[in-house]
């Protein structure tokens, strides 16, 4: 008599595949030494870039940055590199060849970051966490080490400082504190508070944007939340500078006391983003309230299309279904070994992945050659970093001995000095430069560099010097007339840590004489796309970029700077009838 047979209980899936072969250790694996090559293959490059980064307050957060990064992916991956095999790596990876390229052949270390990047995302978007989960999100932290194209950075600290300047006023206003507003000046009856030194930590929305994709990469939040948490970190930002600069007013005010520098001043500042930083972390602990996944079985969701829609928006892998992690142990492996480019190196014997990887290592060191020659002969100075007012060959007037001295009128120009092909890269590389003596004996220096391309943003060069921006605007003569004196100039008005007033007028000539206006006001949204549309500002031609410029250790009076301001106005309209001559 046949014995029925015991059915069969299936405890885990089935894998119809060979069973693995042994993990290749890290160290040994032939995408350890690609990913290695690729990141250090931009080394030479980044070395000039964050140098250049480190002279700007706002991202002095990068080595963290990098760091927190590092250590995030070291302890929470399973330390295997893998092959390029989902479209995001992939895609980053030919994204980061193309700016790589991009920025050996136009010697851009901002290229190359844009490059490291792309790089860096494609190795963490095929990383593995303890749980499967990939560590794309670590990426994030690293995009804010990417300096904003054309100078954008510069113009939202200006904006913010608007913005700040507008809304601690409102706030002295509430609590009776007498003052009076000049565009970014509090003028007190004691003093001027300059809002970009009672708010040097104007930098902390770029610090908070970071702590931002921080929280984003270490708790696993969802990608699409990344705006939202931006956001908040301008606004907090933006209040956190507010309460900075009205408590270094009151204080002025009510006690006598200079919280505008000093080490009251520092720990007033990160008091400040401390309070910021706590309440970004409370916005993230409100997410997870009002964002968070169901409660409902693997089962149960798996039959419900909006459930399943809603837990795969905001599932950060926090609620966890025990079944649902269940399948994810036993199913996951098989995925990854089924994976052709894995199943290639793990068949490969000793002396076949010692062959690749010497191969590998060697082109890496060719790559990092090549980034390494051009990275030799980028500008030390990063003049050009604004993104505009590049070089371009050649003279577009020579100054004959004593003209430019023949169009002082209520002033004075002297001491005419001259350099050609770059003997003087602060200036630019053709430039003549003379000694201005204008109303009441203030000396300064007038200035022709030539010759750009465009419009040549010379904040950015004084920023290099040290020069704290504490505001720039369109500046007019008060003398206007059809001749090219109604186009406005623009004007910088800089401080240094030793009280220094700094003063810049700049304008541009084009190779006709054409009076170019410069671009609005640094900060004001899309302004320089809608710049593009206005026809006083189409300009084919090279240019040469006039500036004025003088220190005080005293705040120059209105009238005094509109005397210079027509001063300079003169000297521009001069040279406009000159050059085409």
């Amino acid at each position: 008599m046949n014995r029925p047979q015991a059915a069969s209980v299936q405890t885990r899936p089935s894998n119809m595949n060979s069973e693995p072969s042994t993990p290749v250790n890290w160290k040994e694996s032939v995408w350890t030494w690609f990913w290695g090559g690729l990141l250090l293959a931009c080394l030479p490059m980044l070395v000039i870039y964050f140098s250049r980064m480190w002279r700007l307050p706002h991202y002095q957060y990068f080595p963290f940055a990098i760091t927190a990064v590092v250590w995030l992916a070291w302890t929470r991956s399973d330390r295997t590199f893998r092959p390029p095999t989902t479209f995001v790596s992939i895609a980053a990876l030919a994204l980061g060849g193309v700016t790589m390229a991009g920025g050996l052949f136009l010697r851009s270390p901002w290229m190359v970051a844009i490059a490291f990047f792309f790089f860096s995302t494609g190795c963490l978007s095929v990383m593995q966490g303890r749980r499967y989960e990939s560590l794309i999100a670590l990426a994030l932290p690293l995009a804010l080490l990417v300096r904003l194209p054309l100078g954008y950075d510069q113009l939202l600290v200006i904006e913010l400082q608007r913005m700040t300047t507008v809304l601690s006023s409102l706030m002295l206003d509430v609590l009776r504190v007498p003052h009076s507003v000049a565009r970014n000046v509090i003028e007190m009856p004691a003093r001027e508070l300059f809002v970009a030194e009672a708010c040097s930590g104007i930098q902390s929305v770029f610090t908070l944007a970071f702590l931002s994709t921080l929280l984003i990469a270490i708790f696993g939040r969802r990608l699409w939340l990344t705006p939202f948490y931006l956001v908040i970190a301008l606004i907090l930002a933006i209040a956190g500078n507010v309460v900075r600069v009205t408590t270094v007013a009151c204080v002025e005010t009510w006690f006598g006391w200079d919280w505008a520098e000093g080490w009251a001043h520092d720990l007033l500042g990160y008091a400040t983003l401390g309070l910021s930083s706590l309440l970004l972390v409370s916005f993230d602990q409100l997410i997870v309230a009002v964002l968070h996944p169901t409660n409902q079985a693997a089962t149960a969701a798996k039959h419900n299309p909006v459930i399943r829609l809603w837990n795969w928006s905001v599932d950060d892998g926090s609620m966890v279904d025990p079944a649902e992690q269940y399948f994810l142990n036993v199913e996951t492996p098989v995925a990854v070994k089924n994976s052709r480019f894995s199943r290639w190196t793990q068949s490969m014997n000793a002396r076949q992945r010692r062959s690749v990887r010497i191969a590998v290592v060697l082109a890496s060191i060719s790559l990092v050659g090549v980034t390494t020659v051009r990275a030799v002969s980028v500008d030390p100075m990063g003049a050009a970093e604004g993104g505009a007012g590049m070089f371009v060959d050649g003279i577009l007037f020579d100054p004959p001995q004593g003209l430019v001295e023949s169009f002082a009128d209520k002033f004075r120009l002297s001491n005419r000095s001259t350099s050609r092909d770059n003997e003087n890269p602060i200036l630019g590389q053709n430039s003549d430069a003379w000694a201005y003596t204008g109303p009441e004996g203030i000396m300064g220096q007038f200035v022709i560099s030539q010759t750009y391309a465009g419009f040549h943003e010379l904040c950015f060069c004084y920023e290099n010097q040290d020069w704290l921006l504490l505001n720039r605007h369109l500046k007019s003569s008060a003398s206007s007339d059809e001749d090219g004196n109604d186009v406005p100039i623009a004007y910088a008005l800089f401080r240094t840590s030793k009280d220094a007033h700094g003063h810049l007028w700049y304008a541009s000539v084009t190779a006709s004489g054409k009076v170019v206006r410069p671009p609005e006001r640094p900060g004001r949204i899309g302004s320089r796309f809608a710049d593009t549309m206005r026809s006083d500002l189409e300009n084919n031609e090279p240019i040469m970029m006039v500036q004025l410029w003088l220190t005080t250790t005293e705040p120059l009076d209105t009238s005094v700077n509109n005397r210079i301001t027509d001063d300079f106005v003169l000297l521009r309209r001069k040279l406009a009838e000159e050059v085409p001559k």
